[in-house]
């Protein structure tokens, strides 16, 4: 059987009660920003340059054109990579520099430098005021890796091998139905990232940046005040715990992950002042070896897993947890009306990477029951995921 390694690959929903407003949560200063990937789920139009140009509305432009700029999207990725690889936003910070100045800086060819800033002029990354100098956007300063909610790493490990290489076959993984990591990357994702350090650095830090946004909206829409102890159950280095511990001072953590991913947890834990109300465990969470808490989180596990492993982890929680205890299942949920969702997308990714699945509602519903949960209620929570609240039974 296969086994996690740190962080998840990235990562609506039924009714029930509103959300508690009491409780005021932090948002992030990228979070708006990252609202932008929500629009798929309210708009079909094909993306096209008009976001951040001056060019005509999409709905002028022939589909011809569209179609272009669509196919065309990965010169985007890679630009918005290569900004983050040479820490142009980080050179820029709040100010305005030449784009001289920033490749001194970056230690590139000027000539590139301008380009390649002329080109970030173009998706709305930058602003240029003659003659060659340049500001940051409040896009581009997503690319900062000193704000919260940093996208930099994010940028970059999307860009890099692990994702980019077994995404060329998507056509392959949707014909065999297979994940398509060993047949471009020699092994499985986390196995791939165990064997390479920086592209797996890159990957802990990016997921690391994408929980700390989630976090914040899943502490906002769940009462976690009804519970003594949470387990996050696969939590990498505690971005979530960290926020639902910091918003309900009462509660006390079990953080729970492979054992060379839990150093980095016990850090950061640390050094946000929260050791002493944190337990560390390190194991394989397909194993009975889970210790108990009153709720259990799972955040963008169970979409890298086949139903059979799903209800394999599903069974050693019940078992660990006591009568009536709760689990919080925070992922994305594919409408069952067959609206057209972001979602879709991220199944794609799922196939592709891991050989898992987004799902609907529905099948969250029939999971849970195979492994003696009772759905109770699922939550949206923003950020295009919600949270699937489950008792048991």
């Amino acid at each position: 059987m296969k086994t996690r390694s740190s962080g998840r690959l990235l990562r609506h929903i039924v009714g029930g009660p509103s959300p508690p407003r009491s409780r005021r949560v932090q948002v992030e200063p990228c979070q708006r920003s990252i609202r932008v990937l929500e629009f798929l789920s309210t708009e079909n139009r094909a993306p096209t340059m008009s976001h951040v140009t001056n060019a005509p509305p999409a709905q002028n432009i022939p589909p011809a054109q569209q179609m272009f700029e669509l196919v065309a999207s990965y010169w985007k990725t890679q630009l918005v990579a290569a900004v983050a690889r040479l820490g142009l936003a980080d050179h820029l910070g709040s100010g305005t520099r030449s784009s001289d100045e920033l490749a001194r800086e970056a230690k590139a060819s000027p000539d590139g430098v301008y380009r390649l800033l002329r080109g970030g002029v173009a998706i709305g990354l930058f602003e240029e005021k003659p003659p060659r100098t340049f500001t940051l956007t409040p896009l581009g300063a997503c690319l900062r890796t000193s704000v919260p909610g940093s996208m930099a790493d994010w940028a970059i490990t999307q860009a890099d091998r692990v994702h980019w290489l077994p995404w060329g076959q998507l056509h392959e993984a949707v014909r065999t139905g297979q994940p398509m990591t060993r047949q471009t990357l020699g092994a499985d994702g986390w196995e791939y990232l165990s064997q390479h350090p920086e592209e797996a650095a890159y990957f802990a830090r990016a997921m690391g940046d994408l929980s700390t946004f989630v976090a914040s909206d899943v502490a906002r829409v769940h009462d976690f005040s009804r519970y003594a102890r949470v387990a996050d159950v696969g939590g990498s280095e505690g971005a979530l715990l960290t926020v639902v511990l910091r918003a309900f001072p009462h509660c006390r953590g079990i953080l729970f992950d492979l054992p060379h991913v839990i150093e980095g947890a016990r850090k950061r834990l640390k050094a946000e002042g929260l050791a002493d109300r944190t337990q560390v465990v390190g194991g394989n969470f397909f194993e009975p070896v889970l210790p108990e808490a009153d709720a259990y989180l799972l955040k963008n596990v169970l979409h890298d897993w086949d139903d059979a492993s799903c209800t394999l982890l599903l069974s050693q929680i019940h078992r660990a947890a006591p009568t009536g205890g709760r689990l919080l299942v925070v992922e994305s949920v594919i409408p069952d009306d067959g609206r057209a969702s972001a979602t879709a997308l991220m199944d794609l990714n799922m196939l592709v990477m891991a050989g898992g699945r987004e799902r609907t509602a529905s099948a969250y519903k029939a999971l849970l029951a195979s492994a003696s949960w009772e759905l109770e209620r699922i939550t949206p929570a923003g950020s295009m995921v919600s949270v699937i609240e489950a008792r048991r039974r």
